[in-house]
């Protein structure tokens, strides 16, 4: 295929050498004529390991030529990848200038042209950009609709500078937004020599996941170093410590909890953070990532009642009450801490947990209940039946089985909330709305 790349940069080369080297023939265009001229000599414009040595190669070969002039390069390509920078402002927030320029010059180019096009964006930029903002650009300038006369997605990036030729050839996944099923297909079709799994989503989440890795593997850094300076402080072997952290891929390193719902709850989790905080400030560490849990942890509970007292409804029905499904364990149950607050609102609550009736009538739980929450007496329901029918919001805590049979039961005028994604919307009749979806 033929491809138009706009932003002879860093990202813009590397899938220029990328494209070219799976077949394609590229026409990079870009704005600075050094980095045309430096291209057309058969330079890389930018510093990458083993990159100027493809450039060098496929430009010899005719693969890849450059050129300033947005018009010809669209006019002469059937898709145009838009690689410009998106740097911030002063604000911390994105200018899209350059992007938005770029969209202007590919819709006038568009205008004087017939037939399909393809325009594939890697510029990270933040959810919504593509369609509130570029689409429409591009539409103005070439009095033409996307996903019927211009093909829309969002392809992003993920080079490690120093490794992102080996990067390009071998990624985790090759993640394409879709506007149209059509557009989606041959950005497929174009990287079908990469040996990766192929993820078709939505634009807005491929705008959104650049910005999530890269927050998670700034978050794990920053946990990595306030545990490395607990070790220290403590005579312990960081190094060594996190090897064998690493070991765990069923809970440490794995999807485990990062699949976002209700708070965390239950004693060894709550209490060990506690600890591990507190004692890091009895040495006199810093240690703002571990503190900042707790406190993040504790808005995510206001999120959720919140959510609650907006429905403006009186009658609330609760299905789960333990800190997680399978257990009786009221120990830090955030479930507790929502009721209470709902309760001091005037709320009429009605509970159903069979594993916390049951632990009711003996042993510690009936201890606690009576001792530290004894205004929850009388707020039980024999039946998730009985919680459901007689609420106005029905608030699902935990993801037990039992719970998914009450689809059935929800009538049009309820409201669902979920805390645990136990349904998807469309599910149900009613109102549904997930806490984070």
């Amino acid at each position: 295929m033929k491809i138009s790349i706009f932003g002879m940069g860093y990202v813009g080369c590397v899938l220029a050498a990328g494209l070219a080297s799976l077949g394609h023939n590229i026409i990079g265009v870009d704005v600075n004529s050094e980095k045309v001229e430096l291209i057309k000599k058969g330079n890389s414009p930018v510093i990458e390991k083993e990159l100027d040595e493809y450039i060098k190669k496929l430009v010899g070969e005719k693969k890849i030529e450059a050129t300033t002039i947005a018009e010809n390069a669209v006019v002469n390509s059937e898709a145009s990848f838009i690689c410009v920078g998106t740097p911030p402002k002063e604000d911390g927030s994105l200018n899209l200038e350059h992007t938005k320029k770029v969209c202007e010059d590919i819709g006038k180019a568009l205008k004087q042209k017939n037939g399909f096009h393809l325009i594939v964006f890697k510029s990270t930029m933040f959810p919504g950009s593509v369609e509130n903002l570029l689409i429409p650009i591009i539409e103005k300038h070439s009095g033409k609709k996307a996903a019927k006369d211009f093909g829309i997605c969002h392809n992003p990036e993920f080079l490690r500078e120093g490794s992102a030729i080996d990067d390009f050839f071998n990624p985790p996944t090759t993640v394409i937004g879709c506007l149209d099923e059509k557009s989606g297909k041959i950005v497929e079709d174009l990287f079908k020599d990469i040996k990766a799994p192929v993820v078709k989503t939505t634009i807005r989440i491929a705008e959104m996941i650049k910005y999530v890795n890269n927050s998670f593997h700034g978050l794990k850094v920053a946990f990595a170093n306030e545990i490395g300076s607990i070790c220290k402080k403590n005579k312990i072997d960081s190094h060594e410590l996190m090897k064998i952290f690493c070991m765990d891929k069923k809970l440490n390193i794995s999807p485990s909890y990062l699949k976002p719902g209700v708070p965390f709850g239950g004693s060894c989790l709550t209490k060990d953070l506690s600890a591990l905080v507190n004692e890091a400030k009895k040495e006199g560490l810093n240690v703002p990532l571990l503190d900042a849990i707790k406190k993040s942890n504790e808005n995510h509970i206001n999120v959720c009642t919140d959510m609650i007292l907006n429905t403006n409804k009186k009658r609330i029905g609760i299905l789960g009450l333990s800190f997680k499904e399978g257990t009786d364990d009221l120990r830090a149950s955030v479930m507790i801490a929502i009721i209470k607050k709902l309760k001091d609102k005037g709320l009429n609550i009605r509970i159903y947990d069979k594993n916390v009736i049951s632990s009711q009538k003996f042993g510690a739980n009936k201890r606690v209940i009576e001792k530290e929450f004894p205004w929850l007496m009388g707020l039980f329901c024999p039946t998730a039946e009985e919680a459901v029918t007689n609420s106005e919001v029905v608030v699902i805590k935990n993801k037990d089985e039992e719970f998914k049979k009450i689809a059935d039961l929800i009538k049009e005028e309820q409201i669902i909330i979920d805390l645990v994604r136990i349904f998807k919307p469309g599910d149900t009749k009613g109102r549904y709305e997930g806490i984070s979806w």
